[in-house]
């Protein structure tokens, strides 16, 4: 570039060439066209969450991770902003909830801690019908076993310190989206807010996926095999975990993911 002019890469808060890498590589593995990469998965929350205005209404899932509660009770809610919890594996509380004036819904498939399925194909549809923003935190399958896009999401979005990274060495975030728009104001969102994460992290991450579908498999083998043994220990009463075919989500988690 000229002497004073353009450069895509002239501020890292805004663009890096690294934390593009990662962000292409995420794009491609969540079929998605726009990424970008958090210093934390609670970052990424927070720019999603940043999309919002006073007086928007939220349906959210009622098994939670703690960190996405707290920002929720703690933090939004005192913006103006209402949310709402439901739970989100059931169509009947779905249909009761998603309906004309919510703006967006925010699901973990599975949840975190209690491992419930949602049905995230008609959570898309019912989110058409209204016109709210459709999120689904991918974190424990990654895009290894589930793509949410492809099943109606607007936005997927990820703890990457856990699964993504697999190191234990790095904290990330990542949010990826199809719509344009979203896009748009989640490249604002970050650039403004500056929680985008750094170079270095970003290069730990993209390690990390290089080995992602070596280890979600085995993750899968070890956590298969801990669930058998613990449903049949007399010590234990009940296992949640959808792997196993009396778990209630099993066919709906074999059909979507």
């Amino acid at each position: 570039s000229t002497f004073g002019g353009g450069n895509d890469y002239s501020y890292s808060r805004l663009k890096n060439p690294t934390r593009d890498a990662l962000e292409r590589a995420m794009a491609k593995l969540e079929s998605g066209e726009h990424a970008f990469a958090f210093s934390s998965g609670l970052a990424a929350i927070n720019a999603i969450f940043s999309l919002l205005s006073g007086g928007d209404r939220v349906i959210i899932s009622d098994d939670l991770y703690g960190g996405t509660y707290r920002l929720v009770t703690k933090l939004f809610s005192s913006f103006g902003i209402s949310f709402e919890f439901c739970d989100t594996s059931n169509k009947k509380e779905l249909k009761k909830a998603i309906k004309s004036g919510v703006n967006m819904v925010i699901v973990e498939s599975p949840t975190n801690p209690m491992m419930k399925i949602s049905p995230l194909e008609y959570i898309a549809s019912l989110c058409k019908e209204c016109g709210a923003i459709f999120v689904v935190d991918n974190t424990f399958l990654t895009p290894i076993f589930q793509n949410p896009l492809g099943l109606g999401a607007d936005i997927v979005v990820h703890s990457a310190t856990k699964f993504l990274s697999g190191h234990h060495d790095t904290m990330a975030g990542v949010a990826v989206t199809n719509n344009q728009s979203i896009a748009d104001r989640l490249s604002l969102i970050s650039s403004t807010l500056g929680n985008a994460l750094s170079p270095f992290d970003s290069w730990l991450v993209l390690r990390g996926l290089r080995t992602l579908d070596l280890r979600m498999k085995k993750h899968q083998e070890n956590a298969l095999a801990v669930a058998e043994f613990l449903k049949n220990s007399f010590l234990v009463e009940k296992v949640f975990y959808p792997g196993l075919k009396e778990n209630s989500g099993y066919k709906l988690l074999k059909k979507q993911a």
